[in-house]
């Protein structure tokens, strides 16, 4: 799955200065695990004693689960659908390779774009390493270790491509990009598509590509409704409205 979906989550308030659970066994795990996978030891310190590092105060919310009726509402109107018509146009190259390479059709990559972002417009304004941190230290005994797998792969993917880890924006679960990666996702599945040495969920180029190879891996061809379920982290909804969005951009 891209995302976690969970039925309590911790949610970024108010940034406060990094307390001193900065140096518990759950952060010291995330730098050996680190340092053990070969990356420079100085580089891992530098980075988990950021200035900008935050730790913020957890607030315990219930998980809403989705009106998949709106969300239908809004993705078939003659808008949505003129946007994601729009959409393959301005990138028609990046969905011709990503559909050749790896059998997605074009319009269900635009159906997925649209409904996770709406094309971008809505790709979370959380400083994502900041909220992993935080969910990392907050998280109860049985569920941290899941948080730490998606810091550290956060981690790796900013000190290996040279990327400022305070300056990827997301959703408060980590997920972040024009396609709405998890961190493990995108060193698991990313795809540099304009070959520049960075994969940047935030362009096309290599957002395209990488959903269509994380759909690809996870069974399209065979199914593709249990594909996006895998995408999504459950059946329910999303990978039909998908589909029936894909097939009315073909009419």
């Amino acid at each position: 799955m891209t995302r976690f979906v969970s039925a309590i989550v911790a949610v970024i308030i108010i940034a406060v200065p990094m307390s001193s659970s900065a140096s518990n066994v759950r952060v010291d795990y995330v730098k050996k695990r680190l340092i053990s996978s070969g990356l420079d030891p100085a580089s891992v310190n530098k980075l988990l004693a950021d200035k900008r590092l935050r730790l913020y105060p957890a607030k315990v919310i219930a998980y809403k689960k989705p009106d998949w009726k709106i969300i239908e509402t809004k993705l078939y109107s003659p808008a949505s659908l003129g946007a994601g018509a729009d959409y393959i146009k301005a990138n028609q190259t990046i969905f011709d390779s990503a559909e050749k390479d790896f059998g997605v059709p074009k319009e269900a990559l635009a159906g997925l774009i649209a409904i996770e972002t709406d094309f971008g417009k809505n790709a979370g304004g959380y400083v994502i390493y900041n909220m992993l941190y935080s969910r990392l230290v907050h998280w109860p005994e049985d569920k941290w270790n899941g948080q730490a797998t998606e810091l550290i792969a956060l981690s790796k993917y900013c000190l290996q491509s040279k990327v400022d880890c305070f300056g990827i924006k997301g959703s408060y679960a980590g997920a972040f990009g024009l396609v709405q990666f998890m961190p493990s996702s995108l060193l698991s599945y990313g795809v540099d598509g304009d070959h520049d040495g960075v994969i940047d969920l935030s362009k096309p180029a290599d957002a395209i590509p990488s959903a269509a190879n994380y759909l690809k891996a996870h069974g399209w061809a065979d199914d593709q409704l249990k594909a996006l379920a895998r995408y999504y982290g459950s059946s329910e909804g999303y990978p039909k409205i998908i589909i029936t969005y894909a097939s009315l951009l073909t009419k």
